[in-house]
């Protein structure tokens, strides 16, 4: 397998990991949870499109460090650069998603003031990235390369 591939999958297995654990925590902050079983397929589907998400983030690095391996050497300007992306694509996608009327909040849902909009899903997108980036980048995927 290449180091391109084992990079992406990477990327994107420990994603789906870490979204699929916060999407299940925060499942009974959202109208309509009833047990974890039976939100489990709907938050496996949110971890998907959460994965695809921060699969973009990390292209976007690729593209400005024009190295597929940049998150072996994330700068501060990288993590403020993903937090911010994150954090605009939550607060896109909660905004959208409530006007529409794909999904609603519980009153114990925890909401950023002036948007009034879900905080932990806004964290999820903000936070998870860095931790995803470092961890795949420490399962030895650049062992003996130079990146």
């Amino acid at each position: 397998m290449s180091r391109v591939v084992k990079t992406f999958l990477t990327v994107a297995g420990t994603s789906l990991l870490l979204n699929l654990v916060w999407e299940n925590l925060q499942a009974p902050l959202y109208q309509g949870y009833n047990n974890f079983w039976q939100h489990l397929p709907i938050c496996f589907v949110a971890s998907l499109g959460d994965v695809l998400i921060i699969l973009v983030l990390y292209f976007v690095g690729a593209i400005i460090h024009r190295n597929i391996f940049w998150i072996a050497k994330m700068s501060r300007a990288d993590v403020v650069l993903v937090i911010t992306l994150g954090a605009l694509i939550a607060v896109g996608i909660e905004t959208w998603a409530l006007q529409s009327g794909r999904w609603r909040y519980t009153s114990l849902m925890p909401l950023v003031s002036y948007v009034k909009i879900g905080l932990l899903p806004v964290m999820q997108l903000t936070l998870l990235p860095i931790p995803t980036f470092s961890l795949a980048s420490k399962f030895n995927i650049y062992e003996n390369h130079n990146v």
